[in-house]
């Protein structure tokens, strides 16, 4: 339930790395933004990766939150030209 709290206990114990994840159930539910997995991130100050509705339109954001890694699931596989979508979002990071 609270991210930061268990990103930084996680870190405490070890881990050198903190996946910020929504799967599919979770990003269908009513409500879902993206933008509470960064902002969880950020605040935790942990190295961080980040997974649930990272796509084209989100990719700045990612970025700007301070994410090591972005994983782009759907976004890709999802696409009607996969290979074209993961040229777009890799041209996309900055």
């Amino acid at each position: 339930e609270d991210k930061v709290t268990r990103a930084k206990e996680v870190r405490a114990l070890g881990a050198k790395f903190v996946e910020m994840h929504a799967g599919l159930d979770e990003q269908a539910k009513p409500g879902f933004d993206l933008n509470g997995l960064l902002r969880a991130g950020a605040e935790a100050r942990v190295p961080f990766s980040v997974a649930g509705g990272v796509k084209l339109a989100t990719i700045g954001d990612v970025q700007k939150a301070g994410a090591d890694v972005a994983v782009a699931g759907g976004a890709i596989y999802g696409a009607e030209d996969p290979a074209q979508a993961a040229k777009e979002l890799r041209a996309a990071i900055v």
